[in-house]
């Protein structure tokens, strides 16, 4: 089936105008996404999302951003899928919205009316000004685990505690789990908790 062309206004916005800035940092590009990726273990992404809400002649869409550790995603889902790894998966995640100055969960409107030289080009300065700094201060592992030491918290806060662990943050990652167990009052959670703190005597 064609393309509308706030479809491909939207496609050309993605490849045309943002990829350039990704590719040329050593990302590859899979759909929608820009992904680098270590072979040690680590990686970072960008991800357009549209909402579940558009149709072929409306889009309204954002962009996210991820932090990736393989040893999080196998403490989260059983599994670690290098390369291929998606957003969804990553230990540390941010709209650009929350990145920006303006600290709300920020999306575009995309439709037939749209000035689309003028959204492109407040996308691409949202993309300069905020994401690539943000990612481009993001040169290893250590980066991603600095998060925590300084007191952010995943989305995964079980996969935090025991990625913290196994990259020698012991007694920081014992610290956060007696914090969680404090704060929590979702039994499920308190009873996976307290499984971690028993590998921790082991």
């Amino acid at each position: 089936m064609s393309k509308t062309e706030v479809e491909k206004s939207f496609d050309y916005l993605v490849s045309k105008i943002i990829w350039p800035h990704f590719k040329s940092r050593g990302y590859k590009k899979s759909a929608n996404n820009f992904r680098f990726y270590d072979e040690s273990g680590w990686g970072k992404i960008v991800n357009f999302q549209k909402s579940i809400y558009y149709n072929k002649s409306q889009i309204k869409f954002t962009i996210n951003t991820g932090l990736y550790l393989s040893e999080a995603e196998q403490f989260h889902c059983n599994r670690q899928s290098g390369a291929k790894f998606q957003e969804s998966m990553c230990v540390v995640r941010n709209r650009i919205g929350h990145l920006s100055d303006d600290k709300t969960d920020l999306w575009f409107d995309l439709d037939t009316e749209t000035d689309k030289p003028n959204l492109n080009a407040t996308i691409e300065k949202y993309v300069i000004d905020f994401i690539i700094p943000y990612l481009d201060s993001i040169k290893s592992r250590r980066d991603i685990l600095k998060f925590f030491e300084d007191g952010h918290k995943s989305h995964y806060p079980a996969a935090q505690i025991q990625t913290l662990f196994v990259n020698g943050f012991k007694e920081l990652a014992k610290e956060q789990l007696q914090n969680e167990l404090k704060n929590t009052k979702n039994q499920y959670f308190i009873e996976t908790l307290k499984k971690i703190e028993q590998t921790f005597k082991e």
